[in-house]
């Protein structure tokens, strides 16, 4: 098994994109903030939005995908 299989593998794709769309953006943000580009106070205020926003994004889709129990 190469390396490359062992980090990414097709064949088990995560069905949780909520999770990592949101994981992605704090990491982006804590970059941010950790370089200086954004202070301490932006950018827990830009986490709060961005994780609100997401789940309300999720939360929308969900609904258009939304089967009802036979």
């Amino acid at each position: 098994m190469s390396l490359k299989r062992n980090f990414y593998d097709p064949a088990k794709r995560s069905r949780n994109l909520l999770t990592t769309v949101t994981g992605v953006l704090v990491l982006v943000i804590s970059g941010l903030s950790l370089f200086g580009i954004l202070t301490a106070e932006q950018a827990s205020s830009l986490t709060q939005y961005a994780t609100a926003i997401i789940t309300a994004v999720a939360g929308i889709i969900s609904v258009f995908f939304a089967t009802d129990p036979v």
